[in-house]
């Protein structure tokens, strides 16, 4: 993760989390972790930190959400950190999740900035 310098686009609706996973202590695990977080739809890049437990997940949320992330890790074997802060920040970040998914699908805003145009010529009363 340290010293990355490639870029690359990014859509609008993707989003980067931190998901804190305490059994990542060895390389099976890391694997373990990658391999499931790839497997999912929307998931477009997963990054383990092999100096602390975090693994660092890219992806759309109009195809998958956080906790979505959380369940699989957990159904895998590599439970998330289950602190306090741990659930207060999962439930932030699915609801940031849950709000940007329902923006993602909103119809277009009507187009208010241009004033109606108004017929030249003579005038009726």
């Amino acid at each position: 993760m340290a010293g990355e310098t490639k870029t690359r686009t990014r859509s609008t609706w993707e989003v980067r989390r931190r998901i804190r996973v305490p059994g990542l202590g060895d390389e099976a695990g890391r694997a373990a972790a990658e391999k499931v977080l790839t497997g999912i739809d929307g998931v477009v890049q997963v990054r383990v930190n092999a100096q602390k437990p975090v693994v660092v997940v890219d992806y759309l949320l109009t195809k998958t959400d956080f906790q979505s992330l959380e369940r699989a890790l957990d159904a895998a074997g590599l439970a998330p950190a289950a602190g306090r802060w741990a659930r207060f920040k999962s439930g932030w970040y699915q609801n940031l999740d849950l709000t940007g998914r329902d923006n993602a699908s909103a119809p277009a805003p009507a187009c208010c900035s241009k004033p109606p145009s108004v017929p030249s010529g003579p005038h009726r009363h």
